[in-house]
């Protein structure tokens, strides 16, 4: 939307830059219109200040689009309801994209090939998991956060049935290549 604004003020600017000329239709209503008429320099002066105008707010507007970024709590918190996205629709590549490679969940009980397992596994078997998450809270731990969540899931299926329930989870999460992506993780049944 804004590269289609910033077309149009360009063109605007061209236009008004180089001006028109008139033909001898609308030259003979200028004559008796009553107005004074400009003579050629004025009207290109007041082309080349219309046309500055209209490039200091194209370079306004850049300049303000540019600029916007997302806070890294928000984007952390944007990372985790992607990933609870991707469990719910049991899009393993999807899920494992909001993981590390070098992962490890529970201390080393789990990593990121395993987890992505087993969504794959529930989408062959045609098994839903449903996924109700609570609030996200993010903490700032150096350059990463640590989110923490409680989560109930649920399954239609045999899959999983004993690992279904409602668990506190502590992701830590750290930037690669401008995306946050989960490292750790921490999962336990609240006593």
């Amino acid at each position: 939307m804004l590269m289609v604004i910033l077309v149009l003020l360009w063109k605007r600017m061209i236009a008004a830059v180089i001006g028109h000329r008139h033909d001898e239709a609308l030259e003979h209503t200028l004559a008796y219109s009553g107005k004074p008429r400009r003579n050629e320099i004025e009207a290109l002066s007041m082309r080349l200040r219309n046309a500055l105008w209209m490039t200091v707010i194209a370079i306004v507007c850049m300049l303000a689009t540019g600029c916007h970024r997302t806070p890294d709590e928000v984007a952390v918190k944007q990372a985790v309801a992607a990933a609870e996205r991707a469990a719910e629709q049991t899009d393993a590549g999807a899920f494992a994209d909001h993981l590390t490679d070098d992962f490890t969940g529970n201390a080393g009980e789990v990593d990121r090939a395993q987890l992505a397992n087993l969504l794959r596994l529930a989408r062959l078997r045609h098994e839903s998991i449903h996924v109700l998450m609570g609030p996200v809270t993010v903490a700032q731990r150096g350059d990463r956060y640590v989110a923490s969540f409680t989560v109930t899931l649920t399954s239609g299926g045999r899959l999983l049935p004993e690992d279904m329930g409602v668990y506190d989870v502590e992701s830590a999460w750290r930037r690669e290549g401008g995306e946050w992506v989960c490292y750790s993780a921490t999962w336990k049944r609240p006593l």
